[in-house]
């Protein structure tokens, strides 16, 4: 059952991207009423929210009736899964429980039942047959170990079946990889394929896949340029959330990333009010699909433009303008090999007992880490940091800690979770 409603959700979400705009917000105000109605009946967090803004959920008849309810944080969420967040009657044990670190590097977990993991993994495919990936196109993937997992039947004989590989592949392996692969599709995360195209590059080997998918990270312009150039092949961004799945994607046009409207809200404020297209505002989202665990006006922490612009495409998604936020510093090892900054991001990840951390290269070989203190941080767990953070580096490295009651922002007010001082020498580092 779950592969064939998968099946018809990504049907129907190949028909309705090329909807009107009137109708896909006709099917928004649809769907924003349904599950308001379930939240308020069935989520304790939302009832109360409700109930303290003196809304019902009958007053909130359109999307821009949304502002009327107040903005859910990260903390809120965190604070009160699963008993006032997920909804009554739903059993997290049979729920699909990703989490994720997030900009601000807090453990957070959201619950999917069976129902929206099915929907989320439909919106996800759609942009890839939107911009042209084949059912049997050979299809290489470069994730986190921990999102590789047992093949789907579909997958089993073919259709929509990426090969997936570790990010801590010895990045020569990776090139050896796509080299004997030859892939249609590259799929992975911005930093990660700048590092392979730098290799590629250095080594002299000729990789053409038809096309790139980038996703996770914020694509700047330099890098994309680098990628295009090394493998001569139209790249595609991916924008989203782990507490969202994906939410925004760029078709073969390239006038900006369609909203995923029939999968979620957007709004984009600034001082608790809408923008107006062409603004930049902080990005609020309002899920229409999750009823194991809605949330209502939340806010991410991302930055983004929404726009008025009509498509070249023809579609009548809606499109945003994404800001080119400060990258990651890359990190490099003692013996000059270059490493992104996304292996980093996995270990803090990795570790949920660590509530936040910060990397700072300061050398080659000396690294300090920050790390916030709280009740469940241990010995064993710092140790176990440091172990992991030393077989990415190399194990000559001095790991220094630093334990803090909180981690500073930057000028713009970004809380940047790697930090390298060490300038790279692209040339010796390949």
């Amino acid at each position: 059952m779950s592969h064939l409603r998968q099946a018809w959700n990504l049907y129907n979400l190949m028909k309705s991207q090329w909807k009107s705009y009137e109708e896909l917000r006709e099917l928004q105000d649809r769907k924003l009423r349904a599950i308001l109605k379930h939240a308020y009946e069935n989520v304790p967090l939302y009832r109360q929210k409700f109930a303290s803004a003196g809304v019902h959920p009958e007053d909130i008849k359109t999307v821009a009736d949304l502002p009327k309810l107040p903005i859910t944080t990260k903390q809120e969420v965190r604070d009160n899964f699963p008993d006032r967040i997920v909804a009554n009657g739903v059993d997290t044990g049979k729920c699909w429980l990703p989490h994720t670190g997030g900009s601000t590097g807090i453990p957070l977990t959201v619950a999917y039942d069976e129902a929206a993991e099915d929907f989320q993994k439909a919106v996800a495919l759609r942009p890839n047959l939107s911009c042209g990936q084949g059912l049997f196109d050979k299809w290489i993937v470069f994730t986190d170990p921990r999102h590789i997992g047992e093949k789907k039947w579909f997958q089993r004989i073919g259709l929509f079946n990426p090969t997936q590989f570790s990010l801590f592949e010895d990045i020569d392996n990776q090139v050896l990889i796509l080299k004997k692969a030859k892939p249609d599709i590259i799929d992975t995360y911005p930093s990660h394929l700048y590092l392979l195209a730098k290799k590629v590059n250095q080594i002299g080997v000729e990789i053409r896949p038809k096309m790139v998918f980038t996703t996770a990270e914020l694509l700047d312009s330099q890098t994309r340029e680098h990628i295009q150039s090394v493998f001569n092949a139209p790249i595609y961004d991916q924008f989203g959330d782990v507490e969202m799945g994906r939410t925004a994607w760029e078709c073969p046009a390239h006038s900006g990333y369609h909203i995923d409207v029939e999968a979620v809200i957007m709004e984009f404020i600034r001082d608790e009010k809408p923008v107006s297209s062409g603004e930049r505002g902080e990005i609020v989202y309002t899920t229409l699909y999750n009823y194991a665990m809605p949330l209502i006006r939340y806010a991410v922490g991302d930055i983004g433009i929404p726009s008025d612009e009509k498509c070249l495409c023809g579609r009548g998604l809606p499109l945003m303008k994404i800001i080119e936020g400060r990258k990651d510093d890359f990190l490099v090892r003692s013996d000059g090999t270059i490493v992104s900054p996304i292996t980093m991001d996995l270990i803090i990840k990795n570790m949920m007992a660590i509530e936040q951390c910060r990397i700072i290269q300061e050398t080659p070989g000396r690294v300090r880490v920050q790390i916030v203190n709280s009740h469940s941080l241990t010995e064993q767990i710092v140790s176990q940091l440091k172990s992991s953070i030393k077989e990415v580096l190399g194990e000559n490295v001095s790991v220094e800690t630093e334990m803090l009651a909180e981690l500073l922002r930057d000028k713009s007010g970004k809380l940047r979770k790697v930090i390298s001082k060490v300038k790279i020498d692209w040339h010796k580092g390949w």
